[in-house]
């Protein structure tokens, strides 16, 4: 979404923060002369949110961070997607246009918003109008990453949002190239994208987290009632990507680690007649430390923001 400063940064790593209720994920990615790649992740936590600047600070040269480029991601609080008909005006004009299109849909004034633009792939009926994501966000939260990297001396570029940072992993599964839906759940909710050959095709956020998975782990009827709902959520986003575009159907969803439930994958499986599989980090990475399924969990979009490139996005013609 922004690059708020310019420096001179080690072009073969990335780091990526991501913050999660209390705890922030911390991941850098090295990208090594044979073409694989190197990651090592730490998960931050501190009762006192006052601390953890310092806490944070104390990690950065640990992980030989003090010229690595940094992503941070904002919280899901922290912004909207709003999905919009690009008007016909020059490209230039663009962000214009669509900034003033979104004015009565978001609940602050107009002026005090970023706004940036993730557009989408054209659907298979070209006559429709094509389609993008207004990401929007109030600019005091993007002033507030800006402060929370510096008190940390982390050395921010870019701020990014979870949607991208999902892509940027699913992008690098094996079955990414026939079409695969990844899902990943943070405490507060959870994310599904699908992409294929590179290409990111749709975005979809979900009500249930981690944590209300886990809560109702013991209250069957409640458990399955959640369940059901992702199911829902995620077969609707099937129908619009089989519906809308010129690609093969999704065969198989990935899950990411960090909820333990057999019943979400046995669940999605009996509902949605796909293969769902478990991913973890060692599948795509060389791990430079041991870190446990649940830490994946908590560390996976700093993971995805780590692995942001300068080169633009693949999209479909």
């Amino acid at each position: 979404m922004l690059r708020p400063f310019k420096t001179v940064f080690d072009k073969n790593a990335r780091a990526g923060i991501a913050f999660d209720e209390s705890r922030a994920g911390l991941a850098r990615v090295r990208r090594m002369d044979n073409g694989s790649l190197s990651l090592a992740v730490r998960v931050l936590e501190t009762s006192d949110a006052e601390d953890w600047a310092d806490y944070a600070a104390a990690h950065v040269s640990g992980l030989e961070l003090q010229r690595t480029p940094v992503s941070t991601v904002l919280p899901a609080n922290a912004y909207q997607l709003l999905l919009v008909e690009l008007p016909k005006v020059p490209a230039d004009e663009l962000l214009a246009a669509v900034r003033w299109r979104i004015k009565d849909l978001i609940d602050f004034p107009l002026e005090e918003a970023v706004v940036e633009l993730l557009e989408m792939p054209r659907h298979v009926n070209r006559a429709n109008a094509p389609v993008a994501y207004a990401v929007v966000s109030r600019r005091a939260e993007i002033l507030q990453q800006i402060d929370l990297m510096r008190q940390a001396d982390l050395r921010l570029d870019v701020i990014d949002i979870p949607e991208l940072c999902m892509r940027n992993i699913s992008v690098l599964l094996p079955q990414d190239d026939v079409g695969v839906a990844f899902l990943h759940f943070t405490d507060d909710c959870g994310y599904l994208t699908i992409t294929q050959k590179g290409v990111l095709h749709l975005v979809r956020r979900l009500e249930s987290g981690r944590r209300d998975l886990t809560a109702a782990d013991n209250e069957a009827f409640i458990l399955q009632e959640r369940i059901a709902g992702i199911s829902l959520e995620v077969q609707r986003s099937l129908d619009y990507y089989e519906s809308h575009y010129d690609c093969r159907p999704v065969s198989e969803i990935i899950l990411s680690p960090g909820v333990d439930l057999e019943a979400l994958p046995e669940s999605l499986t009996d509902q949605l007649g796909l293969s769902v599989s478990r991913m973890a980090l060692d599948d795509l990475f060389t791990l430079e430390n041991d870190i446990s399924a649940a830490e994946q969990g908590r560390c996976l979009l700093a993971v995805g923001a780590a692995l942001r490139t300068d080169t633009v996005p693949k999209q479909a013609a």
